[in-house]
């Protein structure tokens, strides 16, 4: 092979890695912004309440009470706008509260909080207390709070029993 059938050779195999990591660059986009559109899947969890977040800054409260059952977790999702989550209280139905760390965050619309675990194997909760604020532009986010119920033996409602 002469030298400068080499040197196009080479060229053409350089623009080829070119071309190839720029579709590579341009599926990745196409596909992360096809998983950010994809709706959150629910199946599994209990809503058990959501609010419009009113002013720059709200608090607000979503009563739940005994007849919704035991929950073992919890999970924000957040639409319509951004928003940042400042606290988050829970409230048992025998009086303890509970404070989940990290969970002050700034949150875009249409995302959700990681899955919260609350103390022990699974709780009556009577209330859920926020504090949070519009930041996007639209200034009209909602927030749903979600809940993973358990049996009154505190285990997963959702598991599959036929596994042992």
């Amino acid at each position: 092979m002469r030298h400068t059938d080499r040197n196009r050779f080479a060229g053409t195999i350089g623009a080829m890695k070119v071309q190839y990591l720029l579709l590579l660059f341009v599926s990745l986009v196409f596909t992360t912004s096809v998983a950010e559109a994809r709706p959150w899947n629910s199946k599994g969890w209990v809503k058990l309440g959501e609010r419009d977040v009113e002013g720059r800054v709200d608090r607000d409260r979503i009563h739940v009470g005994r007849h919704e059952g035991r929950f073992s977790k919890l999970t924000l999702v957040v639409e319509r706008d951004d928003l940042e989550l400042l606290d988050m209280e829970v409230v048992f139905s025998n009086g303890q509260k509970f404070r989940p760390r990290g969970v002050k965050h700034y949150f875009r619309e249409n995302s959700r909080t990681r899955v919260i675990d609350l103390p022990g194997d699974s709780r009556v909760i009577q209330s859920i207390e926020l504090k949070y604020r519009n930041v996007g532009r639209r200034g009209r986010a909602r927030v749903e709070v979600w809940g993973w119920k358990t049996d009154d033996r505190g285990r997963d409602r959702h598991r599959d029993h036929r596994r042992r």
